[in-house]
Formats: structure tokens, C-alpha cells, sequence
């Protein structure tokens, strides 16, 4: 039988919403309706990160809560740029370099402070994939559970706008987001993600997209990212 995706618990946030399904009404750039979150990080960690990486921690410490994911999988299209952005600034000024900024400026930075709270010695891993950034890394997690079904993945994708600098070369809206995933395998009802023909490309990031049809009725989630289609689909449906 064939192998779907099961979500088995998730969080979400973004500065306008936490509901996936209310996000992509909202306007970009709106005044943020809560503050970044960051409760559930210890206060010896959460002094030094920044605004991307507690949002990408907190939600994969609520979406997993007491469970133990047995795999990682963290994404974003862009990572700790606007922390790289500001070192590059002080190189440029002659000026003195945080320690604490250049060590948590590398891509797998959230991966690794979720590893250290949470004292995990599961394996890991940091996708960067442009504008399907989100489709791949759902192909890691689809590929470790379907040859390990017993095991467990946490996906989660985060991304920030980018600093001024760079905006004219993204071809996608840049909105703060993360989105955290428990995920299991399943052969009934589960969810499965195949290519397709590709069409326009969606200006939107996928994983807020993606989440607010996981929680639809909705058969199947196609949208075109990369110049490549991707389709999200029900098993049976």
C-alpha cells in the first residue's frame, strides 16, 4: 500500500496570524497583532537569537511538545540573512564582529539551538532550495518515513523578509513566517506530494499555503515554485 504523510501536530505563526487559513488575506507589511514568540525557550538561549530563529524554535518546541521527533528537518528559502546582512555592514565599517552573530549566522542555526534545548541527538538536516524550498524538504521527510514508518520526522519551514538590499531579486513575496510539522507515516488517508506539469510560478511561500489546505477539505494542493509543479494530494483522493 502506498505510504502518505500524516500530521500529527503543528503550529504556526506569523506577526499577523496564527491561523494558516487567515494568512494569505492578510496584507504584507501589516502591524504585527502579537510579538514574536518565545516562551517556551530557555532565557539562557533566547537573549542571543534572533527574531527568525525563536520563531522557528518555539514552534517546533509546540509542535512537539513531550514527543521526541526521531529526524529534523528545518527550511528556509533564506536563512539568517539579515544577521549575515549586518556583519557584512560592520566588516565594511571596520568594526568589531559579535561572536554570538557570526555563530548563529549559519543556515543550520535554528537546527542546531533546537538540538541543544531540547538535548536531541536525532540527525539533522538544513534545505535551502529557492522559492520549492518547502517541496523538498517535504521529500526528505517523505523519504525517511517511508522507509522507516515507526519513526518520526519534524519538518519546520521559517523564512523572514529580506533586508532592503536584496528585495529587488526575489521573485517572491518575503512575509515572517514559521511553520512547525509532527509527522508520521500512515497508508490510510495520509498525504502525498508528486511533481506536475509546472505553470506561473506562485509568488506566495508554499508552507502557509500548504498548511492552510491540510486543514480544508480540499482533495489536492498544486501550486508551481522553481519553475517546477508540485502536487499535494490525499491518499484515495
Amino acid at each position: 500500500m502506498q505510504t502518505g504523510l500524516e500530521i500529527l501536530r503543528w503550529s504556526f505563526w506569523s506577526p499577523e496570524t496564527r491561523e494558516p487559513s487567515q494568512w494569505h488575506a492578510t496584507e504584507s507589511g501589516a502591524a504585527p497583532a502579537i510579538a514574536v514568540p518565545d516562551h517556551d525557550i530557555p532565557a539562557l538561549h533566547r537573549r542571543r537569537m534572533s527574531a527568525l530563529s525563536k520563531m522557528a524554535v518555539q514552534t517546533a518546541l509546540e509542535a512537539t511538545a513531550t514527543q521526541r521527533p526521531d529526524f529534523l528537518v528545518f527550511c528556509s528559502q533564506h536563512g539568517e540573512l539579515n544577521r549575515t546582512r549586518d556583519l557584512l555592514a560592520a566588516i565594511v565599517a571596520r568594526g568589531e564582529l559579535s561572536p554570538t552573530s557570526f555563530s548563529q549566522s549559519v543556515h543550520n542555526a535554528s537546527a542546531g539551538l533546537f538540538t541543544i534545548i531540547t538535548a536531541s541527538q536525532a540527525p539533522a538536516t538544513s534545505v535551502a532550495a529557492g522559492p520549492a524550498t518547502f517541496a523538498y524538504a517535504w521529500i526528505e521527510a517523505q523519504a525517511f518515513l517511508t522507509a522507516q514508518p515507526d519513526k518520526r520526522v519534524l519538518l519546520v519551514a521559517y523564512d523572514e523578509p529580506l533586508p532592503p538590499e536584496y528585495r529587488t531579486y526575489s521573485t517572491q513575496q518575503q512575509r515572517a513566517y514559521a511553520l512547525a510539522l509532527l509527522l508520521g507515516a500512515t497508508t490510510r488517508g495520509g498525504l502525498t506530494l508528486e511533481q506536475a506539469p509546472p505553470a506561473i510560478d506562485e509568488p506566495t511561500p508554499l508552507a502557509p499555503l500548504f498548511m492552510a489546505w491540510a486543514l480544508s477539505v480540499e482533495e489536492t494542493f498544486c501550486r508551481t515554485a522553481g519553475r517546477q509543479g508540485w502536487t499535494w494530494r490525499r491518499l484515495g483522493a
